[in-house]
């Protein structure tokens, strides 16, 4: 089917799933971005609030995002995102409440679980949606909602955050969460395998009884895919590495205040709008550009994601040393946004092409369970028990020196994904 078109209706369903991710994306980093009013409101150490923007939220989102990706598989995936966002919208105007660690952290807890429903679902409804030549593309225009808001978070915190203050910002969020979730309610339910060879359909269609109601059959499918698929392994050890300087980021607010000399709320708006062009620019081109690298280069999508981190962890290191009045400062952090932004459309779509229809689902929860809680959880539990650690010590800015050590892990995204994209070659040849 290369020649095939997308769906009907495809481009709306696409742009209402980007508008709920926007909004999963701006209650998610929230928190991040109210970073130093919540450490000194709610009087948390450094290490309580890596655990809270870390493991506390991903440990739930992660696993739960593998029963949600298998329930995606089986269920009406509007009315299942649905349930989840009026999940998430109701503790997160509940987080506004919080008086304490206990309080907030139980509230980010059962939030992950709400949260992780959306993107298994929300994949599999677009590879149902989009032919595979231009699912890269789609899948980038989708993952717009992760700088459009994480960075709309920013701004909300920098201009909204001094009118109405964190607690309401949050409890106004809740709110708009629990009325866009109306609209699901409305949305039909793509054709599973619409855009697949008939032949790979009916192949599905005939082992469909092996995933019927059997959730050890699910698991031992799942294992024997990645057993067979190294290409799979490497894309997901990849994504594990580029997730842990994303997890360290969650500091960024509370670094750039504390070691970088900017007062509270000062750079808020100010990285939020350069979070919204870059990543913007990097989700969208990395998607785009993964799509025209696969048609002509050997080694696939993952293999263009490869060469662009390369080309900027120069910058990324030189971002953490530079002065702030430096363009090279803001020039090093418009990269790091660009760069980890770009990751989404070809990783995702890489997976979605080496996993089998009945598997989609499951398979892009089990990717969110690597970078959330392999990745994102273990990078800001480690930053901030490093930046403790650096402080009792006397090192000098040890915020900064627990970044870089984060970035510096980032390397091994590259390897990994260029491993993947060996062995992608080879299965092309093989076939």
């Amino acid at each position: 089917m290369e020649n095939a078109k997308p769906a009907r209706n495809a481009t709306g369903i696409l742009i209402f799933l980007l508008v709920l991710n926007i909004i999963n994306m701006i209650d998610r980093t929230l928190i991040t971005s109210f970073g130093s009013s919540i450490i000194a409101d709610l009087n948390l150490s450094d290490s309580q609030f890596g655990l809270l923007t870390g493991p506390v939220f991903v440990f739930f989102y992660s696993i739960m995002g593998l029963f949600m990706g298998a329930l995606a598989d089986r269920v009406h995936r509007p009315r299942l995102i649905a349930a989840g966002l009026i999940l998430w919208s109701v503790l997160t105007a509940l987080s506004g409440m919080a008086k304490n660690f206990m309080q907030i952290g139980l509230s980010r807890l059962f939030i992950g679980v709400g949260e992780s429903v959306m993107a298994p679902s929300a994949i599999s409804m677009i590879a149902d949606l989009f032919p595979k030549a231009k699912r890269g593309t789609a899948t980038g225009i989708y993952y717009l909602g992760v700088p459009l808001g994480a960075g709309g978070s920013f701004i909300v915190a920098g201009i909204l955050g001094p009118m109405i203050g964190w607690r309401n910002c949050f409890f106004v969020l809740g709110i708009t969460g629990l009325i866009l979730a109306l609209g699901l309610l409305f949305l039909k339910d793509p054709k599973r395998g619409a855009m697949e060879e008939q032949s790979v359909v009916k192949d599905e269609e005939n082992q469909a009884d092996l995933m019927t109601g059997n959730w050890r059959n699910v698991i031992s499918e799942m294992v024997a895919v990645i057993k067979s698929t190294p290409a799979l392994v490497w894309t997901m050890v990849g994504a594990v590495f580029l997730h842990i300087p994303l997890g360290a980021g969650q500091f960024a607010i509370v670094w750039l205040e504390r070691e970088r000399g900017f007062g509270i709320g000062e750079i808020s708006a100010t990285y939020g709008l350069v979070y919204i062009i870059f990543g913007t620019a990097g989700t969208f081109l990395g998607g785009m550009l993964s799509d025209w690298y696969q048609k002509r280069y050997s080694g696939g999508r993952v293999r263009f994601l490869a060469y662009l981190m390369l080309s900027m962890i120069p910058l990324l290191i030189f971002f953490r040393f530079a002065s702030p009045s430096s363009p090279l400062f803001y020039i090093g952090m418009a990269a790091g946004m660009f760069s980890v932004s770009s990751f989404y459309g070809p990783a995702f779509s890489t997976v979605q092409d080496l996993t089998p229809v009945r598997l989609r689902g499951v398979m892009t929860g089990l990717l969110l369970v690597a970078c959330n809680l392999l990745g994102l959880g273990i990078g800001a539990l480690m930053t901030g028990i490093l930046s403790d650690v650096f402080s009792v010590n006397g090192v000098f800015e040890p915020l900064t020196k627990a970044l870089l050590t984060a970035d510096m892990l980032s390397l091994g995204a590259s390897a990994s994904f260029i491993a993947a994209s060996i062995h992608i070659e080879r299965t092309r040849l093989k076939g």
